[in-house]
């Protein structure tokens, strides 16, 4: 867009809104979270499975004496390949913390962001909400609101369904 300058006649490039993201690779997909509700990145910690819950959850770690539920992006973003999940991203949100795993993080980066193509508003499931650039990488603009919500209605079917645990986990005689 250009701002025309009627004292001297000249043009200038307005830019677009701009917002502080931090920027990572999950396998061959470059993405981006909002960088107020990154805690913190941090080498992958030991973790544990926790069996009945959907496919969302990698598992449960301690870190800091807190007890974080580790999300599973390939669910939500399954064109992005093999990762290996080296660094926890720890995410602040409302109920407590929450972390994903990544390959790598690059940058704290002012993206000017363009709406996703795929983004619906009313479409929950989706959880690319923009688009932006770095050198010629393309950076699929997540929204957390929208992975936790996600995996909140994963878990709240799995535990209403009857087939939460194999017969070898449940307790038979209560």
């Amino acid at each position: 867009m250009d701002q025309f300058n009627h004292d001297n006649g000249t043009r200038a490039a307005l830019s677009m809104p701009t917002a502080t993201h931090c920027v990572f690779r999950r396998g061959s997909c470059w993405v981006a979270l909002p960088a107020t509700v990154v805690r913190e990145a941090m080498p992958r910690p030991g973790m544990v499975f926790v069996p009945g819950t959907p496919i969302i959850f990698v598992g449960l770690c301690h870190v800091r004496s807190e007890f974080i539920p580790v999300l599973n992006l390939d669910s939500v973003l399954p064109d992005c390949g093999h990762s290996d999940g080296n660094v926890m991203l720890v995410v602040d949100d409302t109920d407590g913390p929450w972390a994903v795993l990544v390959d790598e993080v690059t940058s704290l980066r002012a993206l000017e962001i363009s709406d996703a193509p795929v983004a619906d508003i009313l479409d929950t499931s989706c959880v690319v909400v923009g688009w932006a650039t770095q050198g010629n990488n393309v950076i699929q603009v997540l929204d957390q609101s929208r992975i936790r919500m996600l995996a909140e209605q994963e878990l709240a079917a799995m535990w209403q369904s009857g087939s939460l645990l194999r017969p070898q986990f449940a307790n038979l005689e209560t």
